[in-house]
């Protein structure tokens, strides 16, 4: 009792002391540090913890050290011998467990955005649009690229997905003609290309694809076939037709055949199928218990790689395992629900303010460069986890020929999330472009707005989320062109030079430069910054 009145005393004294000092305190000294939620006045800060001790100070520490220790989940209480000689309490240790959860959750849930956005993808392919393996979904129109994260809105899109474990050893074949093509597997690797930017240089190409752990077929003419091996059991095959007429895309597209192996010699027919307009569909990843149903799905489809071991154990306790059912208990999908939403809003932080960059261009203004990750995620040491979350959050699937850095040779990107002031963009402010002349674009350049909630273009009034120089841009005296970017259309302002953004949603943008010149690479093009219209 009189232990406890001292305490008592003590604490209203120290309560005193810091009432009288909030009395005195200087006009402009900062205010004293509020303790975190679920933290004590008698707990002692983490970063007062000792360290650099000799072996005799440590052997002692255990009998010293606080028994309750300050932290950001608030404070951890030990046992005697304090938090270097005894336990962590019971409720602190139930405390502990859940945070270890919940981060290994929030890290599955970065590490996981790839597969999932494939994965969705896929899902896409079979229940929405109805296809097999191997069967071509092509998409026309602006409405029918809604699903496609940060989708190219000027040119088609023709996409399969094939099940490698169905299907056996695959056959792709590309007509001779202008096209960009990409073979990834389901982590969004890039595999191959073929097409212009491709090995056969837009003169055709048959691909022989094979999935993990498959041999080529006995008797193989490999003068036939370009031999890749997949890395996962569903392969992504991506084909865009670049002919200006959209009669002489379609019509190359349904060129392309996709077939197993064992029925080459049957005449196979690829089947095509047209996504309508009136089709809602999504290929971003899902939010909530949905993402880790998302994933559950993908995984049990899919091999499981030496580098993604670690991974699956910090799902196990969670109840999240592959080939078992999922049923996760109360605590578990309260962890798993905060974690996505927190992850995701990790995932935005790392892709709209990025921490990284890739020797960038354009370092002097907002506009980041998006591929920021390699081709198949491999540094010098390391397989790319983050800068992988952040580029496939936001976009998806890679080639190796989009990281060619050679005038006239494919595409370049530049995003834009921020105005010249360093703010995110909102769809409720004025903003212009300007657009100097001679953007360095051998083919032509274009501008897509895209919303902050899907990542994909932009749904406004006019159906429109894309001007280029394909668009009739109305141009200046001295050859510049300003863009506008506001919910409604500018007094004085070209509609051509619009594009309408909406109030209630943030956006961000690309500026692609197709066949990009040598003024894009020495930075002789001056580039500008989006500017807020104050």
């Amino acid at each position: 009792m009189q232990q406890t009145l001292r305490k008592l005393a003590v604490a209203m004294t120290v309560s005193a002391l810091a009432a009288c000092a909030s009395d005195t305190t200087r006009v402009g000294a900062p205010e004293p540090a509020a303790r975190a939620p679920g933290t004590s006045a008698d707990a002692v800060p983490f970063d007062q913890i000792r360290d650099a001790m000799t072996p005799g100070e440590t052997r002692a520490y255990g009998r010293t050290s606080p028994t309750k220790v300050r932290t950001r989940i608030g404070d951890i209480e030990f046992t005697d011998g304090g938090f270097a000689g005894g336990y962590p309490t019971l409720a602190s240790t139930e405390k502990l467990t859940d945070e270890l959860d919940f981060q290994r959750a929030t890290q599955a849930y970065l590490w996981a955005l790839p597969l999932v956005s494939y994965g969705e993808w896929l899902r896409a392919h079979e229940e929405v649009f109805h296809a097999g393996d191997g069967d071509i979904v092509q998409s026309k129109t602006p409405q029918a690229k809604q699903g496609i994260l940060t989708a190219n809105v000027t040119t088609p899109y023709a996409v399969s997905f094939a099940d490698l474990t169905r299907t056996g050893p695959l056959v792709l074949e590309v007509p001779a003609g202008p096209s960009a093509g990409v073979i990834d597997d389901m982590w969004e690797r890039a595999i191959a290309d073929f097409g212009v930017s491709g090995p056969d240089k837009g003169k055709g190409a048959r691909y022989l694809i094979l999935g993990p752990g498959m041999a080529a077929p006995q008797g193989l003419d490999s003068g036939k076939f370009r031999v890749v091996q997949n890395l996962t059991n569903v392969v992504f095959i991506a084909i865009r037709a670049l002919q200006p007429d959209p009669a002489d895309a379609d019509t190359f597209l349904r060129k392309v055949k996709i077939y197993p192996y064992d029925k080459r010699d049957s005449d196979p027919k690829t089947r095509v199928i047209v996504v309508g307009d009136d089709i809602a569909w999504g290929q971003w990843q899902p939010r909530g218990m949905d993402y880790w149903r998302a994933l559950k799905t993908i995984l049990d489809r899919e091999v499981v790689a030496p580098r993604d071991r670690l991974m699956l154990s910090m799902l196990d306790s969670l109840g999240l395992r592959k080939g078992e059912a999922f049923n996760p208990d109360a605590r578990q999908k309260r962890l798993l629900k905060e974690a996505a939403v927190v992850g995701e809003a990790m995932a935005k932080a790392t892709t709209f303010d990025k921490p990284f960059a890739n020797g960038d261009l354009y370092r002097g203004t907002h506009w980041d460069q998006l591929l920021i990750v390699p081709y198949d995620d491999r540094a010098e040491y390391t397989d790319q986890m983050y800068r992988r979350a952040a580029f496939t959050y936001e976009a998806v699937s890679r080639g190796k020929a989009y990281y060619i850095q050679k005038p006239g040779i494919g595409q370049q990107y530049r995003t834009a999330y921020k105005d010249a002031d360093g703010q995110f963009l909102l769809g409720r402010e004025h903003y212009t472009l300007t657009m100097p002349k001679n953007p360095p674009a051998k083919i032509f350049w274009s501008v897509v707005v895209y919303d902050v909630n899907t990542r994909t273009p932009i749904i406004n009034s006019e159906w429109r989320a894309v001007v280029s120089s394909r668009t009739g841009l109305k141009e200046n005296a001295n050859g510049s062109v300003v863009l506008h970017f506001s919910p409604k259309l500018p007094a004085g302002v070209a509609k051509e030079n619009w594009i309408q953004t909406n109030p209630e949603e943030s956006w961000f943008t690309y500026l692609r430069f197709y066949g990009p010149t040598k003024e894009y690479f020495d930075q002789s093009y001056p580039l500008q910054d989006i500017q807020r219209v104050k």
